[in-house]
């Protein structure tokens, strides 16, 4: 039986490569459109193939990411050292440092401390805690790995679950929780660049398409902000949605017991509390000292490891470190950069959205944060999503006289949005718990995805105004 599945799964991986070979060879012998290059004929074609393979995974994504890097050097659509340029990016660099720091803050116990502290912080009734446990998610996942920050604070919310009899399943507060964890995690990942390694290859495809630098703090008065709105409806439509079936929360003067047993800070904590705020602090000067996030980033990851500090080991850190996601953002960014260099962006922006350009400034931020939002649902990758969308916007900005940044930065932060295909590594964290399913996401989803076109739109149409960029 076993057998069988396992040869099932190779049939089907054959069919999807035979399409993706078929799909290339169709859009590339078909008589380029005008004013499309041939060159870049291909590289769109290349990327066709680049969001099949990774939506299926029919090759592990890092193998894939890769070979569709020398891809684009085989099939005469780049030079290898223009590939291989656009692939070791910054943004690679930075996501690495990051696994680092967010596996340092788990393993000192810095992480678990937090949690226990606030996840009372509202009160015993079931929609403060709920509350009690997504807003802190959100604003911690704006500085730190996002994936990290939902693990952390659903282990809380299921050992208070289990206390209060909340069964999977069954329980709707126990399934508005753990919804709402990963949830508020999305949401607060866009908060500042370091909340997600999609920010910093947003920046990153900005700059490369545009030349002009998103720097930390420009994002962030924008970003911020917006997070804990939008993290205050996702709330209220998560609790309307999923009213709870007990008054109140048991078990939260056990949470502060386990607090106070856990003593002062260790040194390791504050060791990692002083090293991590001097990042933060070098990363909101980033204006005045001009050091680039990564710099910074890998900087801080690399103190961890010195005889002083002494807050990790290689052994322990490297199998937190998911490779495959540096081989797949390095790889959307050298597709990215292959669709501006051979002028298909260009065409793009001519052919489909240079009609867009007498619907006004809020128009054209609606539809621009509409895409960033639904285009999820044909491409769950949110780095194949920015990798397609950013060059395309940056020229069309340029062509219609606004700055690139007003159309690029809303689908930037709508990356983010993982909860209308709920098959994102974000909210999965919580799907093994069993209080929710597929559908159970979905529904609030849409309302919360609703609510965030609009909150964008409002959030960037003051940022224009006020010249913020």
């Amino acid at each position: 039986m076993n057998i069988n599945v396992k040869e099932k799964k190779n049939y089907y991986k054959l069919i999807i490569l035979l399409i993706c070979v078929l799909i290339y060879v169709g859009l590339t012998s078909i008589t380029a459109p005008k004013g499309l290059p041939v060159v870049g004929q291909k590289a769109l074609a290349l990327m066709v193939v680049a969001v099949i393979a990774w939506v299926t995974e029919v090759i592990p994504i890092g193998v894939s990411s890769v070979l569709l890097v020398m891809l684009l050097a085989a099939l005469k659509i780049v030079t290898i050292k223009d590939a291989m340029a656009s692939f070791m990016i910054t943004t690679v660099v930075f996501i690495f440092a990051a696994f680092i720091i967010a596996a340092v803050f788990i393993s000192t116990g810095l992480g678990n401390r937090i949690s226990l502290k606030v996840s009372s912080i509202f009160g015993k009734k079931p929609d403060k805690v709920l509350l009690s446990f997504m807003l802190p998610t959100a604003l911690i996942s704006a500085v730190l790995a996002d994936i990290p920050t939902a693990i952390i604070f659903s282990g809380m919310a299921y050992t208070l679950l289990k206390k209060n009899n909340c069964m999977p399943g069954k329980s709707n507060f126990g399934k508005s929780i753990m919804i709402g964890i990963p949830i508020a995690a999305a949401i607060g990942g866009f908060g500042t660049p370091a909340g997600s390694g999609l920010n910093v290859l947003a920046i990153s495809l900005i700059k490369s398409a545009s030349n002009i630098d998103v720097n930390f703090l420009q994002w962030t008065i924008i970003g911020l902000p917006m997070a804990i709105v939008l993290v205050m409806v996702a709330w209220f439509v998560i609790k309307i949605m999923y009213p709870a079936e007990i008054d109140h929360v048991e078990g939260l003067d056990d949470v502060k017991n386990e607090l106070k047993n856990l003593g002062p800070m260790t040194t390791s904590e504050k060791k990692f509390a002083i090293i991590f705020s001097i990042t933060v602090l070098l990363w909101l000067t980033q204006p005045f000292n001009k050091l680039d996030l990564a710099f910074v980033a890998i900087v801080t990851a690399s103190v961890f490891f010195l005889p002083a500090i002494d807050l990790c080991k290689w052994d322990d850190v490297k199998g937190k470190i998911a490779f495959d996601v540096l081989f797949l953002v390095g790889a959307s960014n050298a597709l990215a950069m292959a669709i501006v260099s051979t002028k298909a962006a260009a065409w793009i922006s001519n052919s489909f959205l240079g009609g867009l350009g007498g619907v006004g400034i809020i128009g054209l931020l609606f539809a621009v944060t509409a895409f960033g939002i639904f285009s999820h649902l044909l491409i769950p990758a949110g780095s194949a999503v920015l990798a397609i969308a950013i060059p395309v916007l940056s020229i069309l900005a340029v062509k219609i006289g606004v700055s690139p940044i007003a159309l690029t930065l809303p689908v930037a932060f709508t990356a983010s949005c993982v909860f209308l295909m709920p098959l994102d590594p974000i909210p999965l964290t919580t799907y093994d718990y069993k209080y929710w399913k597929m559908t159970d996401m979905i529904k609030p989803g849409i309302i919360i995805s609703l609510a965030w076109i609009v909150i964008n739109v409002i959030f960037m149409y003051v940022a224009q105004m006020i010249g913020i960029f």
